[in-house]
């Protein structure tokens, strides 16, 4: 059987990257939204009291259960993968961001994920595309998220 997504002109080596991007972009868009909208109603008179580790788990948390959902439907295996990089980046950097002033914490919950993801993926017969997915996804949240010296 032929797979339906070969189909395309551009190869998925090269469409998951820029379109998870994207899809990252509005991920960050919308975490963006929900903090200004939570520091506009409830904390307009101190800005900086905004609970920004709550906010971002929470919103994580959501993203991940919307993922979870969308695995389910008939949706092509290459737009689930480069779905899948916008919550997968935001639960690596949400843990960065949690274990910041540890960074072996850090390092060690980012890899924790990683692998339970790559046994969850080989778990469930997924393709190769949803492992290239995740590596990028790993990547861009240690870059974004790793603390600086």
């Amino acid at each position: 059987m032929k797979n339906p997504d070969s189909n395309s002109i551009i190869p998925p080596w090269v469409i998951i990257p820029f379109g998870g991007l994207l899809v990252l972009g509005l991920c960050y868009i919308g975490y963006f939204a929900v903090y200004m909208l939570i520091e506009s109603v409830f904390f307009h008179d101190a800005p900086t009291s905004v609970p920004a580790g709550i906010i971002r788990n929470s919103y994580t948390v959501v993203l991940l259960l919307l993922y979870f959902a969308l695995l389910r439907t008939k949706i092509s295996d290459l737009i689930k993968a480069i779905i899948f990089i916008g919550p997968m980046t935001m639960l690596i950097i949400a843990v960065i961001l949690a274990f910041y002033l540890t960074p072996v914490v850090a390092a060690v919950s980012t890899a924790a994920i990683a692998v339970c993801c790559l046994f969850l993926l080989y778990r469930y017969k997924k393709p190769w595309i949803y492992y290239y997915a995740a590596a990028i996804s790993v990547v861009v949240g240690i870059a974004y998220a790793w603390p600086r010296a």
